[in-house]
């Protein structure tokens, strides 16, 4: 219980929230081989733009920006980064209960 109040604690700072949702990002890679925090910055949707998309502008969801909180992992593998945000993502719903 101490690691995950610590980590709270450390993800409220870059995130806002003890306990954020998680998201799948395209990393150096160009697979979604990491994970990070779901972005909730002031300029989210401007940001998470592809603004010369084929048919027009399309959101980025799995994108990383400059209003994207911290930490963002590289796993290099597809499934691992799958598994770790349904881990996070489950550990932040039986936290909200």
């Amino acid at each position: 219980m101490r690691a995950r109040a610590s980590a709270a604690e450390i993800l409220k700072q870059d995130t806002g929230t003890e306990h954020p949702k998680w998201r799948l990002i395209a990393t150096d890679s160009e697979s979604l081989t990491g994970l990070a925090p779901v972005c909730n910055g002031e300029r989210t949707n401007a940001l998470h733009e592809i603004p010369d998309y084929p048919g027009g502008p399309a959101r980025d969801e799995h994108g990383v920006y400059d209003c994207c909180p911290w930490p963002q992992i590289e796993t290099y593998s597809t499934a691992i980064a799958a598994y770790l945000v349904e881990l996070l993502n489950a550990d932040v719903e039986a936290g909200a209960r």
